[in-house]
């Protein structure tokens, strides 16, 4: 059996807008203006987006160490 590489769609230079549902546009939005270092996570059902997660991590700057007893 020969396997092709896929080749990736062409780009024409336009934006090809995507429609989403307006509560998924709106807590896309959130998750994206509020995120500084993490993650955000679609999950995809039937086709369709029916979670939206996101973790974020928290940087220290200084090492954290214990209270000396």
């Amino acid at each position: 059996m020969t396997h092709r590489p896929v080749q990736p769609a062409a780009d024409d230079g336009r934006d090809d807008p995507l429609p989403l549902p307006l509560a998924l546009h709106r807590e896309l939005r959130r998750a994206l203006r509020s995120i500084r270092y993490g993650a955000i996570e679609l999950v995809i059902h039937d086709g369709r987006v029916v979670q939206l997660e996101w973790r974020e991590k928290v940087r220290l700057e200084q090492e954290v160490t214990r209270e000396h007893r």
